[in-house]
C-alpha cells in the first residue's frame, strides 16, 4: 500500500481513459461511482469520446492522444490488444509528467511490457484485466465484484492492488509466464460457452423453435448446470450419458449430429474425448467403457459424411466413333 501512496498524492486520483469501447466504459462508470474523476476520455471516434464524456462528467473529449489531460495520473489503455504498443508509442509524443503516473492496460493476455515505451519515460505500467464480459450496455455494475488480473513489477502491482480495493474489485495476482493460461481459461469460460450456445441454437432451431424460445428452453438447465459448479467440483458436478458410460446413447448421438449438424461433428467428438477423461478422474467411469466410448468418438470423425447430393447414375458411354473436337477447343 505504501508503495502505491508514494506513485499517487491524492486517495482518488484523477483518471484518463484511452478508448471508449466497452470495457472503457465499464471502467470509466465504475471510476465515477467509486469517487475517482474521470478528467478525460480519449477515443479515436471524437463521437464516442464525446458521449462517454458526457455520461462520466470529464471536461475533455477528444480523438487526439496528445490531448490527454495533464492532471491524470492514472490512464487506462483500453484498446484492442493489437493497438496498444502502437498507442503506448503514440503517447510519448504527449506532454505529460510521466514519472507520476500509473499507466494501465486492459488485455488478458498481453504482459505490462506491451506499455514498455511509456515506461522508458517513467511511468509504472500495468495490465489491469477485469476478468468480466462486458458490452456496449456496461454499467458502473457491471464491474462489482469481479477479479482483475494484475500483473507488473512490484510498485504496480501495489498500485493496481489499491486501485483494485478502491473500485470494489477483487484482484489476482499473476506473473508474465502466467498470463497466457489465464487468458486461455477466460475463453473456455466465456467465449467458447457463448460459441456452443450457438450450436445449441443451431440444434433447437432444426426443430422449428425460434431464438427466444430455444433460450427459454435450456435457461433453467444452464442455471443449474452453474449452481451445481458453484457448489461442486466439475468431477462431481457432471452429469450425461458419458459419465453413465451409456454408449448406446452416444452412438445415437454421433450418428444424429453427423446428419443434422455436419459442421459441429469434430466439435461434439472433441468434447465428448474431453468429458470421458473428466469422468475417469472422477472416478465414475471405468477405463475399459472409457476406451469403448474413445473408439466411437474415433470412428465417428474418420467415417465419411453422408453427401447431401445424391450423385447421378454413371451414364454409359455410348457405342461408335466419338465426333471430332475442332482444334482450338478442349473436350466437355
Amino acid at each position: 500500500m505504501s508503495a502505491y501512496a508514494s506513485v499517487f498524492k491524492e486517495a482518488r486520483p484523477g483518471v484518463a481513459i484511452v478508448g471508449a469501447g466497452a470495457m472503457g466504459r465499464a471502467l470509466a462508470l465504475r471510476l465515477q461511482d467509486r469517487g475517482y474523476p474521470v478528467l478525460g476520455v480519449v477515443s479515436r471516434t471524437r463521437a464516442k469520446a464525446e458521449a462517454l464524456a458526457q455520461v462520466v462528467g470529464a471536461p475533455t473529449a477528444s480523438d487526439r492522444l496528445f490531448d490527454l489531460p495533464p492532471p491524470a495520473r492514472l490512464v487506462f489503455v483500453s484498446v484492442p490488444d493489437g493497438a496498444i504498443a502502437d498507442v503506448a508509442e503514440s503517447l510519448t509524443g504527449a506532454r505529460h509528467p510521466w514519472r507520476e503516473t500509473v499507466v494501465a492496460h486492459c488485455s488478458g493476455s498481453l504482459p505490462a511490457a506491451a506499455l514498455e515505451p511509456l515506461a522508458a519515460e517513467g511511468a509504472t505500467v500495468l495490465s489491469f484485466h477485469p476478468l468480466q464480459a462486458v458490452s456496449q450496455e456496461a454499467d458502473a455494475r457491471t464491474l462489482e465484484n469481479v477479479y482483475v488480473g494484475l500483473e507488473g513489477d512490484a510498485k504496480a502491482v501495489a498500485a493496481g492492488i489499491e486501485l483494485a480495493v478502491g473500485l470494489g474489485l477483487r484482484y489476482l495476482v499473476l506473473t508474465p509466464e502466467a498470463k497466457p493460461r489465464y487468458h486461455l481459461a477466460a475463453t473456455f469460460a466465456s467465449n467458447f460457452l457463448v460459441t456452443l450456445l450457438g450450436m445449441v441454437q443451431e440444434v433447437l432451431v432444426s426443430l422449428d423453435l425460434d431464438r427466444d424460445d430455444g433460450f427459454t428452453l435450456i435457461e433453467p438447465l444452464l442455471r443449474g448446470t452453474l449452481d451445481n459448479l458453484a457448489h461442486h467440483a466439475p468431477e462431481e458436478a457432471l452429469t450425461g450419458p458419458v459419465v453413465r458410460g451409456d454408449l448406446d446413447t452416444l452412438q445415437r448421438q454421433g450418428l444424429t449430429v453427423s446428419r443434422h449438424l455436419p459442421p459441429a461433428v469434430p466439435a461434439y467428438a472433441a468434447l465428448t474425448v474431453e468429458t470421458i477423461r473428466l469422468a475417469v478422474r472422477s472416478g465414475r467411469l471405468d477405463p475399459r467403457r472409457a476406451e469403448d466410448a474413445l473408439g466411437l468418438m474415433q470412428r465417428l470423425v474418420t467415417t465419411p459424411l453422408p453427401s447431401r447430393n445424391r450423385q447421378r447414375p454413371t451414364q454409359p458411354e455410348p457405342s461408335g466413333p466419338r465426333p471430332a473436337q475442332p482444334r482450338d477447343t478442349e473436350p466437355v
